[in-house]
């Protein structure tokens, strides 16, 4: 510790996350000649260039990466300890608040939270950034304040319930397989299908919904997130499963079908808001949650169009 200058300790952190001066130094609010300055004494400290060339970009050495998970968790620990305050005040506070969450639920919550964020805290701004990778570690929080995401996918932390929605299945006006008044669940097998993975290609995929909950389906394509899935279905013969506040939500600018699936093949989905259990008590952090929960009531699970056809089981 007598050796290390702990105002280093963020420059690493970001240097090893970017892999990239230029980018670090624009996350760091630092001109680019100090950002390397930084980067020649954290290599003088640790005697490793921790970045190399490779190619037209850099990468971590060996040790850079062994590193970067015990920095991750330095910063975590550190940064509520030098950036708390015993008070806080909405009204008046300037900080940017980051929130890791799908595209899915940035869709749908961005806009009814910054409205409270306008009511409430008009100085303050909050990023929506991607869902951090989850490890099963904390070291997400380091990048931070709070995580939004489902129940059941490895989200480390405390967590509070904002809701529960669940899949309807979207299609074209046009698809001339569900045309019928009530078509059945079965005409489903006939069409190609547009599925979703929320973080790794090869696992957290919703074609495992479809799988779940019983449905036979062919893969028409796949994509990250859920947020794009209306446009592909708009104008095609593929269908999809998605969250239905996020179908009302498409429904207002797409031309949309929206079909409720039948009991015993229905899918809930509880969202919840995971923090690190260091800030149970932050207060800033405290009314983050709070309003994140005021914002909840906004959301609407209706579309803007015809209310939704029911599948039936058969026929």
């Amino acid at each position: 510790m007598a050796t290390f200058d702990l105002n280093l300790l963020r420059p690493l952190l970001v240097l090893l996350e970017e892999r990239n001066v230029t980018r670090a130094a624009e996350r760091l609010h630092l001109s680019q000649p100090a950002t390397s300055a930084a980067l020649a004494r954290l290599r003088r400290h640790y005697d490793d260039d921790l970045l190399v060339r490779a190619g037209r970009t850099m990468q971590l050495t060996p040790f850079a990466r062994d590193l970067l998970p015990a920095v991750s968790r330095a910063v975590a620990e550190l940064e509520p300890v030098i950036d708390r305050k015993e008070s806080f005040d909405p009204a008046e506070t300037e900080r940017r608040f980051v929130i890791g969450a799908t595209d899915y639920m940035t869709a749908i919550l961005a806009g009814p939270l910054l409205r409270t964020f306008s009511a409430e805290a008009p100085r303050a701004s909050v990023d929506f950034v991607p869902q951090p990778e989850r490890d099963g570690t904390l070291s997400p929080y380091s990048r931070v304040d709070l995580i939004v995401g489902p129940v059941g996918f490895n989200i480390s932390g405390h967590s509070q319930e904002l809701f529960t929605d669940d899949f309807v299945l979207i299609a074209d006006p046009d698809n001339a397989a569900l045309s019928a008044p009530e078509p059945s669940i079965a005409r489903l097998s006939e069409l190609p299908h547009a599925i979703a993975y929320l973080n790794d290609p090869d696992r957290d995929n919703v074609q495992d919904l479809l799988r779940r909950a019983g449905i036979e389906h062919v893969v028409g394509a796949r994509l990250f997130g859920l947020a794009s899935l209306p446009l592909l279905v708009s104008g095609t013969e593929m269908v999809a499963l998605v969250p239905r506040m996020l179908a009302a939500k498409a429904s207002r600018t797409l031309h949309l079908s929206i079909f409720e699936l039948p009991q015993g093949f229905t899918i809930p989905m509880t969202e919840c808001v995971y923090w690190h259990p260091r800030d149970d008590e932050d207060a800033a952090l405290v009314w983050l949650r709070a309003a994140l929960m005021r914002t909840v009531p906004a959301l609407s699970r209706e579309p803007s169009g015809p209310l939704p056809k029911r599948l039936r089981m058969t026929g």
